[in-house]
């Protein structure tokens, strides 16, 4: 299981190991969701993504 830390003063139990949206930024949309099944099946719940990673918000 991954380490989860508190997020902020969130309330959010963030996965320590995160993932960066910009490793989609010319990824289809079946490579995507490829890797965002994986991301969910290792239990990874933090995807930092940002307009400046083309279509990654989109994809995710």
């Amino acid at each position: 299981m991954i380490e989860k830390r508190p997020f902020g003063r969130t309330g959010h139990m963030s996965t320590a190991t995160i993932f960066g949206g910009a490793a989609l930024m010319r990824a289809t949309q079946k490579d995507a969701e490829r890797a965002l099944e994986i991301l969910l099946k290792y239990g990874v719940n933090h995807i930092d993504t940002a307009p400046r990673y083309d279509d990654s918000e989109i994809l995710i």
